[in-house]
């Protein structure tokens, strides 16, 4: 499925359910994060910022082991953030000059609706990049119907955009 078709999708759910209209809990879920890499070359890093829905990401760590980490909540578990940089580290992986690059999470902070996190990493590189290989599976182990929207910068300009699923959640791109 293509980019632009994903948005015209989402979009016209969104203006198909009017203000004040009750919405049927049969409506289908929509499972769906994006992913926003950048390439700086000033800081010799690629800084990474992944905006995901927190109840998806509570059920994908629970799924994994974890007990309850009440995340986004006044109560959140202390070792929330190491199991969120985990996650993180195991699903959304970049390679660079055939190297596996190791990430550092910068952080997390609730969406303005407080129904997702805006994650932050940031991955250091040593030398110039002209190639960078991403996988991004998030939450593909939870939801067969998983998109991955991943928009790919060099100096806040835009290179690529890919868009993930269960079966194809791997690219290349030349920087």
């Amino acid at each position: 499925m293509a980019l632009s078709t994903l948005f015209l999708l989402v979009s016209q759910l969104w203006v198909s359910v009017a203000p004040g209209v009750a919405v049927s809990s049969k409506l289908h879920d929509i499972h769906v994060s994006r992913t926003e890499v950048n390439y700086d070359t000033q800081t010799s890093s690629v800084q990474v910022t992944v905006h995901l829905f927190i109840d998806d990401l509570e059920k994908s760590l629970v799924k994994s082991g974890h007990k309850a980490l009440k995340l986004g909540q006044h109560n959140e578990a202390v070792q929330a953030d190491e199991a969120v940089a985990h996650y993180l580290e195991q699903h959304c992986t970049l390679v660079a000059a055939g190297k596996s690059l190791k990430p550092t999470f910068i952080g997390k902070e609730l969406s303005d609706d407080q129904i997702a996190f805006y994650c932050y990493l940031e991955y250091p590189i040593s030398g110039s990049v002209q190639e960078l290989s991403i996988k991004n599976n998030i939450l593909t182990e939870l939801y067969s119907d998983q998109k991955n929207m991943v928009f790919i910068t060099k100096n806040k300009k835009r290179v690529a955009s890919f868009l993930f699923d269960s079966e194809q959640y791997s690219d290349k791109v030349r920087l």
